[in-house]
């Protein structure tokens, strides 16, 4: 039965990163704005992330147990988990940097230093702190001292959304809230889960969920809930119905939809004008709103020059 679940979970797993790296790519490609490619960066590294060092462990403990001594089960624990470290470092990096750019900051050289120095000083406290408070085994200390990372990188990120330059903003300010919150909701579910964590593989799998589904939360809610209009017209890339329809591959039927769209026509008046049925209206303008990313009739009039 518990190998059923770990196989249920690994899979969903697998779907949660590639929907939140998707969407990213499809983000960045359709807005060209350089804190999308950090965000799809920042999914990157995560994901891997959670695949060396989260499922790595798993694996580790649910395979291979009982085919190997409990000394070398420490040392490949261990192993698996430095070999995650690089990916964690970039992880926050690509997270602080996107959550600069969308709230109107500019991420320079100095910030960089600033961030190595920050975690060169957070990963040397753990190893040097935790000892002193009789925590010495390997496995506790990376949980401890991923919970604090979580906790310090995820406040920072927050602080940064809600103390941004609005004006400056890629988008609004009620979304930055949002996504703050998110961000915050996600970090505290999975350092609770993690204090509770003492080998029950049913928590385990729990965090595992927590972990990839608050990992591929910024690209969702971004897609699907923000309006991003303002994000179009600061970023000066509208095209006109022709450059529109070759770089989203748009077909005939569906130009004509957007170019009545544009004239403010209802979708009853454009079905009655085109002679096509209400539904086939609606189910044009759904792939139109799937391959040019919007999410409403007047993002999808922003991104066409008049």
């Amino acid at each position: 039965m518990v190998k059923y679940i770990i196989a249920l979970v690994f899979m969903l797993s697998a779907a949660i990163v590639a929907s939140g790296i998707l969407i990213s790519a499809r983000l960045r490609n359709t807005y060209k704005q350089e804190c999308f490619s950090s965000l799809m960066y920042f999914e990157t590294f995560y994901f891997t992330f959670g695949f060396y060092a989260i499922w790595g462990q798993v694996i580790l403990v649910s395979l291979l147990s009982q085919l190997i001594t409990g000394e070398l089960m420490s040392r490949t624990s261990t192993f698996l988990t430095l070999l995650g470290t690089p990916f964690i470092f970039f992880t926050w990096l690509m997270l602080q940097r996107f959550v600069m750019e969308l709230s109107g900051r500019d991420a320079h050289s100095k910030f960089i230093a600033t961030y190595l120095l920050s975690f060169a000083l957070l990963v040397t406290g753990i190893y040097f702190v935790f000892p002193v408070f009789s925590v010495v085994d390997p496995f506790t200390i990376m949980k401890y001292g991923f919970m604090v990372i979580n906790f310090a990188y995820t406040v920072t990120a927050v602080i940064i959304l809600l103390t941004g330059q609005v004006k400056k903003a890629m988008l609004r300010r009620t979304v930055l809230r949002q996504i703050a919150a998110g961000l915050l909701i996600n970090m505290l579910l999975q350092n609770v889960i993690l204090i509770f964590y003492q080998g029950n593989v049913y928590i385990a799998m729990v965090f595992i969920l927590t972990y990839f589904i608050g990992g591929a939360f910024i690209p969702v809610y971004i897609r699907y809930k923000a309006d991003l209009s303002r994000m179009i017209t600061g970023s000066g890339s509208g095209y006109s119905l022709d450059e529109l329809c070759r770089n989203y591959n748009i077909s005939a039927r569906e130009r004509d939809i957007i170019h009545e769209i544009c004239q403010g026509l209802s979708n009853q008046q454009i079905a009655d004008k085109l002679f096509i049925s209400l539904q086939t209206v609606k189910d044009h303008t759904s792939r139109i709103y799937d391959k040019t990313n919007c999410n409403s009739r007047t993002q999808l009039i922003t991104m066409v020059k008049k």
